[in-house]
């Protein structure tokens, strides 16, 4: 299934015990189907995290048609939850394991226009930035410092606290636009995999960066001396998977 949340609705894909998740709620809909799977999701998205294009997958003895089973999703899960296609695949399909690439949109505003609430990263914030105005970010600087993460590198020094799985990754890009029509950034990341909260220090660096606060080469410094990171996350209400890529064999329906 390819599917979409609002991450705010959520406390993150993976289940928890006496807490709303994607995981819950999608099982919950399937059990109407009379099917009790083990949910393989392409990206473990974590507390208000959004998606537009996550992917998961399970085996199913009983045959199931996916127009039936995206209907049934549709119906039986809150309006945060969107089944936007189904379909069947070969048995040695993986959501994660199958993947080649998954990107994330994360978008910043300063502030951002109407429209944007609990989708983007509100500037300024006192929080993360006591004492610092409302301003213009500066793009070149942004794009200059996020473009160092590009390529295989130990991101330790971007891992949350506690991680214990290798923290070699590869990023494919690292893109930051700025909207002609209004203060608002984004910032777009492919890679391979991501380590949890990745994609928020990377952002948090590079608006740190944008703002006047750090110098461009911050993000460099961080992957070369691998400690723990100690600057800005960004919120994770303003990032969302945005596309998961497959080989051409395995490619989800683009409708």
């Amino acid at each position: 299934m390819r599917i979409a949340y609002d991450g705010g609705a959520f406390r993150g894909f993976q289940r928890q015990p006496g807490l709303p998740t994607v995981e819950e709620t999608l099982l919950r809909a399937l059990a109407t189907l009379g099917l009790a799977p083990r949910l393989e999701v392409a990206a473990r998205t974590d507390a208000g995290v959004h998606a537009l294009a996550q992917v998961v997958s399970f085996a199913a003895r009983a045959e199931v048609d996916p127009e039936v089973l995206r209907a049934t999703v549709n119906r039986e899960t809150p309006t945060a939850i969107a089944c936007l296609a189904a379909w069947r695949t070969s048995p040695s399909f993986h959501a994660r394991a199958s993947a080649t690439s998954r990107t994330y949109v994360y978008v910043v505003g300063s502030p951002p226009p109407e429209g944007f609430e609990g989708r983007a990263w509100v500037l300024p914030d006192e929080r993360a930035f006591p004492g610092v105005p409302s301003r213009d970010l500066d793009l070149e600087s942004m794009a200059d410092a996020i473009a160092a993460a590009v390529g295989e590198h130990d991101f330790a020094g971007f891992a949350r606290p506690g991680e214990q799985r290798g923290s070699v990754r590869t990023l494919l890009r690292a893109e930051v636009a700025r909207a002609s029509w209004a203060p608002l950034w984004t910032f777009t990341l492919e890679g391979r995999g991501f380590l949890r909260a990745q994609v928020r220090h990377l952002v948090g660096t590079a608006v740190t960066v944008g703002l006047g606060l750090s110098p461009v080469s911050r993000i460099a410094e961080i992957l070369r001396d691998r400690g723990r990171y100690r600057g800005v996350r960004a919120p994770a209400w303003g990032l969302t998977l945005t596309g998961v890529t497959y080989p051409p064999g395995d490619s989800p329906p683009s409708g």
